[in-house]
């Protein structure tokens, strides 16, 4: 078991190894002029990350659709971040450097660790 000073530790370290950058894109469903759902998407302020773009997963959905779902990369993100299964992540820096602009979408619920967020994302494609 780790003490309280312990885990401290871990998430600073695991913070200072993040050396990419992102935005959180949290949805929440809304009602149109006509009355019909939208979708509605609240960018917030660039965090620090880790993208790992090493690996492709595979498997099938932990909710109740039984899809498939595949796993374009693994994103880190500071403990206590405000994430949802249904919010996006855009990758706006890697290693410090802004790049290209890619949009994910989660493919599992997000795993709050000891020291970090892990997210298992998908490319959103348009």
């Amino acid at each position: 078991m780790f003490s309280a000073a312990e885990v401290l530790a871990l998430a600073a370290t695991q913070n200072a190894w993040m050396q990419d950058s992102c935005q959180i894109n949290s949805y929440a469903s809304g009602v149109d002029a006509d009355g019909g759902p939208t979708s509605v998407y609240t960018l917030y302020s660039e965090i620090a990350c880790g993208v790992d773009t090493g690996k492709t997963e595979k498997g099938y959905s932990h909710d109740s659709s039984g899809t498939d779902y595949r796993s374009d990369a693994t994103i880190r993100l500071p403990l206590g971040t405000s994430i949802k299964f249904s919010d996006h992540i855009i990758v706006t820096k890697r290693m410090g450097v802004a790049c290209t602009q890619v949009e994910y979408h989660l493919t599992r619920v997000p795993a709050v660790g000891v020291s970090c967020i892990t997210c298992s994302c998908q490319k959103v494609t348009t």
